[in-house]
């Protein structure tokens, strides 16, 4: 039985290049991977520390995208909110 690898460092460039689609695409590539995984293995007698293992590294990278998603969508609002200023100065000088 082989436990998939989960690929941290290219998720982690795809995400700081703003790489959403390549970043979405290895992790669906990691779930096919995980699931093909897991229907062979058999968990009552095989070792949980690798699959322990992996599940601290998945969810290490989910709080990384989650940040991610946090900062994005805080710069939108900063936009949003630079956006309606400016909309505003535009309308004073009319």
């Amino acid at each position: 039985m082989t436990i998939p690898t989960l690929p941290v460092e290219p998720i982690r460039a795809a995400m700081q290049a703003h790489d959403w689609p390549l970043a979405a695409a290895l992790l669906d590539e990691h779930q096919l991977a995980l699931s093909l995984a897991l229907a062979a293995a058999d968990l009552t007698t095989s070792p949980h520390e690798p699959w322990q293992a992996l599940l601290i590294a998945q969810r290490s990278l989910l709080n990384e995208l989650r940040a991610a998603r946090d900062s994005a969508a805080l710069e939108l609002s900063h936009l949003g909110q630079n956006h309606r200023g400016a909309h505003a100065y535009l309308q004073a000088l009319a």
